[in-house]
């Protein structure tokens, strides 16, 4: 009887764990937030005679949370990049290879944040101080397009 009810409490454990996670990038949503995570590494300076190329999509998590503003963070020393972030996370998703993401949401304001070198990426805010800042309309789906540039020297 205790295995079976140890057995029930991991699996119960192992599902809840699982029900604020999205995996699948491409869902057909018609109200919430898609769009695509790009990475820039090293010298991106710009030489002449020297074409830079286009940023790869990243394959990375991408977390939503309540619109968060700079003091609900904890950052790291590199700009962009924070250890902590004091609201409660919504829903992740993963990206596929190509950096798409798409992510069914009811209306209203959000923070989009990046899975990066063991911390959570978004490195521009409004002049509310709000971090990553989409607002999702009823039955519209917002576009976003993100470059993680963390690891880019300018």
């Amino acid at each position: 009887m205790k295995i079976t009810l140890y057995s029930f409490f991991i699996i119960s454990i192992a599902i809840s764990g699982c029900a604020g996670s999205n995996s699948i990038a491409h869902q057909e949503i018609k109200q919430g937030i898609s769009g695509y995570i790009y990475i820039e590494k090293g010298n991106r300076m710009p030489n002449p005679g020297k074409q830079l190329n286009s940023p790869p999509g990243f394959a990375t998590t991408v977390f939503i949370h309540p619109v968060t503003e700079l003091n609900q963070l904890f950052p790291t020393t590199t700009a962009g990049l924070f250890q902590m972030i004091y609201t409660s996370s919504i829903t992740s998703i993963t990206t596929d290879s190509s950096g798409f993401f798409s992510v069914k949401l009811p209306t209203g304001k959000y923070s989009v944040f990046v899975k990066y070198e063991g911390g959570f990426y978004a490195n521009w805010f409004n002049e509310k101080n709000q971090i990553a800042p989409v607002e999702v309309f009823e039955n519209q789906v917002s576009k976003v397009k993100y470059t993680v540039s963390a690891g880019a020297t300018y």
